[in-house]
């Protein structure tokens, strides 16, 4: 399915959680000097530009990453490190009235001995990928002078589900895995489970972050991928953690779902997700602690009562 467009819905509270939990990950990642891959499998282009016409069709980047720096200049915020690095990256690009994709995020934070592969099959996400990866690239080290250079990059326009299956284990065997699908058709579920438990039959040792939506009207469908995934990875190992994080900004009765367009016709504020979460195979040391206190500073900002 390729009809999906990350910039209508770039810098929302979903993109909060996620890219919190993927800063802090590769923050982890960071702390030993030996290198690693991290995979992307549905990279999108990388960068959004938070006035586009699509931005502010729905407002969610106003109402998301935008609000929340606002708190963040005000000092309406917490006492928290992790999340400090991760609106530290975001405001570098915010500045610009960019918001970073999960690519840009991997790519600023690692290393030059780490290898960053990125996935997108639409067509024209994948020219912008390019492009922005290649920009940033270019871009003044000074600006930035904790990092030395940057990762090697490699982009392919080809299934997720199929990259990940084929490159990993990496020769590095340090490393990680971010898989976000859109979840517009129901074999997205399916395929996610399948690839997880594929991909850590082989590299059990490989941190695997699955992002999915909470949608009222699939809550079973989403219930059975994760009980599922864990299943399936305790079975290979009953000691390997399986975190689960989410963040509801809505109640679960308020979700309706409908188009995009019918919503904007209607004039309505209909929350099309009430919320979102991660799951992580292999969690880092302390990623549950710290994401459990920004999680409950993101629902007193975002919760809708």
């Amino acid at each position: 399915m390729l009809s999906y467009q990350h910039a209508f819905h770039a810098g929302n509270h979903a993109d909060l959680l996620k890219h919190f939990v993927l800063s802090f990950v590769l923050d982890s990642l960071n702390k030993k000097d030996k290198p690693y891959t991290f995979f992307d499998s549905h990279s999108g282009s990388g960068l959004y530009d938070l006035y586009d016409n699509r931005s502010l069709k729905t407002g969610e980047a106003q109402k998301g990453i935008l609000s929340l720096l606002k708190l963040h200049l005000q000092e309406q915020t917490i006492n928290n490190p992790d999340f400090e690095s991760y609106l530290k990256l975001v405001k570098n690009f915010t500045d610009k009235n960019y918001y970073p994709g999960s690519p840009l995020i991997e790519f600023s934070k690692m290393r030059s001995q780490d290898f960053l592969i990125l996935s997108e099959l639409h067509p024209q996400e994948i020219e912008n990928l390019r492009k922005n990866i290649k920009k940033a690239g270019s871009e003044n080290p000074d600006k930035n002078p904790e990092k030395i250079a940057n990762p090697s990059v490699q982009i392919h326009n080809r299934s997720g589900w199929e990259m990940l299956k084929a490159l990993t284990p990496p020769k590095t065997k340090r490393g990680g895995v971010l898989i976000d699908p859109s979840y517009e058709e129901a074999a997205d579920y399916s395929d996610a489970l399948s690839t997880i438990l594929a991909v850590h039959k082989k590299w059990s040792n490989g941190i695997i972050l699955l992002w999915y939506p909470l949608l009222a009207h699939r809550s079973e469908l989403i219930e059975t991928m994760i009980d599922e995934i864990t299943f399936g990875v305790k079975a290979q190992n009953e000691n390997t953690e399986v975190l689960r994080l989410e963040l509801t900004v809505n109640d679960k009765n308020a979700h309706k779902e409908v188009a995009l367009a019918q919503n904007a016709a209607e004039n309505e504020n209909t929350p099309r997700l009430y919320g979102s979460g991660m799951l992580v195979i292999n969690a880092p040391w302390k990623l549950k602690e710290s994401a459990e206190v920004v999680i409950d500073y993101l629902q007193s900002v975002f919760y809708k009562k």
